[in-house]
């Protein structure tokens, strides 16, 4: 049988440690990033959507259409130095948008549904709303910031019955137009629901036949 002297002993001890911990490395190395860094979704006072992202600078962006009309924006690592700032407009048809992204690294989509009326066609029901944004920080955080028009006000709250939060917006007078809140998606769906709710007649007691619920904004996370 073969003996190790102390000194072999611990070179070969030395060795097998430091191979482990070089894989250990290597695997904090190439653990997958987060191509998509931030997000805002805006709607101008035109009626116009776009959205404004941010990536990693190794991030190769594709935006495609589906064939339900949908818009998918797939991000995929490259070798190459890439723009991190990037911007795409979109349009409302038949009163819904889909637009999505999907990191091809992790295999992680996030999608957003929007419904929302043509503005250009829209007859007194959004005249409430001038513009809003809804801004994904990265942490798990989201930022709201709306601007109502003249002689509407607002109430912000959160209704737990369908896990929706809601801006109210009626007929009124109000010093302020613009609005900032912070907005939190559900941790266990993974969603997070915004409605801004029209009163069409001014009163908060009115039946769900005077009210309008638009635009309404869904943001999901699939992992």
């Amino acid at each position: 049988m073969k003996k190790f002297t102390p000194y072999f002993l611990a070179l070969s001890l030395s060795v097998i440690f430091a191979s482990c911990s070089s894989n250990e490395t290597e695997v904090i190395e190439n653990s997958p990033e987060n191509l998509l860094q931030s997000y805002t979704l805006k709607r101008d006072a035109t009626g116009a959507y776009s959205i404004d992202f941010n990536t990693t600078n190794n991030t190769d962006v594709t935006t495609l259409t589906n064939v339900d009309n949908s818009k998918e924006i797939v991000l995929a690592e490259t070798a190459q130095k890439t723009a991190t700032k990037h911007s795409n407009d979109f349009s409302i048809e038949n009163d819904h948008l889909k637009i999505g992204f999907f990191e091809a690294n992790k295999g992680k989509r996030t999608n957003i549904y929007i419904e929302d009326e043509n503005i250009t066609f829209a007859k007194g029901i959004t005249e409430f709303l001038n513009s809003y944004s809804i801004t994904a920080n990265g942490d798990g955080t989201y930022q709201l910031d709306f601007t109502i028009n003249d002689n509407v006000t607002t109430d912000f709250v959160y209704n737990e019955d369908i896990e929706t939060y809601e801006v109210h917006l009626s007929n009124g007078t109000s010093d302020q137009k613009t609005f900032s809140r912070e907005l939190e998606m559900n941790s266990e769906s993974k969603m997070l629901k915004l409605d801004f709710v029209n009163h069409k007649y001014a009163s908060r007691t009115e039946d769900e036949l005077a009210i309008d619920r638009k635009p309404k904004s869904i943001i999901v996370d699939i992992l």
